[in-house]
This record gives structure tokens, sequence and C-alpha cells, in this order.
């Protein structure tokens, strides 16, 4: 008769959990995707879709009334190409949210110094990534929840806070990472941002699922007039 010894028997049981546990949380996870992934292709159906389709139709009126009325045209492209600048910085964000092409060459902090940079190139202001904590792997699936956060959240910068300067700051510690995310914009009265208004003004319901998602939370910090400050914690078992 042969008894297994407890304290082996114990530490086999929590290495086991720790395992369904990472499993569990990774599986999240992927439904966050999946489900965020049908989200923007709704979204570019309604959104940028029908934007250009419009687009198409308001060039042709631009093509008729080009010989009779050369000066109203001219007024009218200014808001074209208004409506055009629109319509690419959405679908950019909305091939972020997809999963950004550069995590699948490079690791989380490359691409969140890519992400500032060429977000920095794009608008003039100052965008800087500052890494600290554990040099600890991230999985691959928090990876992408970090940095559709990040990049949600610098969306949102170049839409709504007209900021000068924004700091990224990764923290990576032993049982989850932290994402903050700070402008010097004008802010907003957090407590007026209505449930039903959130996806499509700010998106800061997307941001806090994605976050719940991966076993974290995320809260968001402003005021008029003191900039915005976006922060997300994820969990990392195992």
């Amino acid at each position: 008769h042969l008894v297994r010894n407890p304290e082996r028997f114990s530490a086999e049981e929590r290495e086991a959990a720790l395992e369904r546990a990472d499993q569990l949380a990774q599986r999240r996870v992927e439904l966050a995707v999946q489900s965020e992934r049908h989200r923007i292709a709704r979204d570019l159906h309604d959104g940028p879709l029908q934007a250009l389709s419009n687009l198409v139709l308001e060039a042709e009126v631009m093509e008729r009334l080009l010989q009779r009325d050369p000066d109203r045209v001219a007024g009218e492209l200014a808001d074209f190409k208004d409506v055009v600048r629109e319509v690419v910085a959405d679908v950019r964000r909305q091939l972020a949210a997809l999963g950004p092409a550069a995590l699948e060459t490079e690791d989380l902090v490359p691409a969140l110094r890519r992400l500032a940079a060429d977000w920095q190139r794009d608008t003039g202001a100052e965008c800087r990534v500052r890494v600290a904590g554990e040099e600890r792997p991230v999985p691959p699936g928090l990876q992408q929840v970090i940095y559709w956060i990040a990049a949600e959240a610098l969306s949102n910068v170049r839409r709504h806070a007209d900021a000068r300067r924004v700091a990224i700051d990764l923290e990576i510690r032993g049982d989850g990472a932290r994402i903050r995310i700070r402008d010097d914009g004008k802010g907003f009265d957090v407590t007026a941002v209505a449930p039903a208004e959130d996806p499509p003004r700010l998106g800061l319901l997307g941001m806090r699922e994605r976050a719940l998602a991966a076993g974290g939370n995320l809260e968001v910090r402003s005021r008029p007039g003191a900039g915005t400050l976006v922060e997300a914690e994820v969990a990392m078992v195992g």
C-alpha cells in the first residue's frame, strides 16, 4: 500500500491549477479578441466604408460643378480633404485594434516604441515610452491587449485632447503588467461620459472590456484643463 507524499501532491496540484488558470486567462483573452474582431468588422462597414461611399458621391457632384462654379468646388474640396483624413485615421485605428502586425515580428516593448514614434510623427506632439519592472516575458495574448489599449488611448488623444505631450509607462511585475498613458491635453469630465456615448466618443468601454477579459481592470482619471490618465492592469498567471 503506497501513500503519496502530501507535500509533493500539493505542489503538483498547485502547478496544475496554475496551468489551468493560465489557460483560462488566455482563453478569455482570445474570446475578447474574437468578439472585438466582429465588432470592428461591423464598424468598418458602418463607418469608413459608408464614409467612402459618400465621398464618391460628393466627388461626382464636384465633378459636375467644376465647369460652372469652380469657386464653390474649391470650398467643397477643403471639406472633402478633412473627411478623407478622418477616414484614414479611423481605418488606422481599426487596423491597430485587429492586432498589430508589429507583434508578429517583435515583442511588446519595441512595438510600443514604434507605435509612439509613428504617432509622434503623425501628430507633431511628443510621445515617449518608459519601461520598468521585471524582465519577464509577457504572454502573446496579453501583449495584444496592452498594445490595443495603448493604441486606443493614443487615438483618443489625437481626436479629443489637443495635447502637446504624452507619456506611456509600462511596468512588468511578477503577477501582471500595468500600462499608464498620460497626456497634457484639455481633459474632460469623466462623470459626464454616459455609457451609451462611451464607444463612439472615447472608446473607454472597449478598453475596459479588454482589460477585464485579461483578468485586470482599467481606470480613467481626468478633469477639464488637466489632461487625462488611462491606467490599465492585466494579470499574468503562472
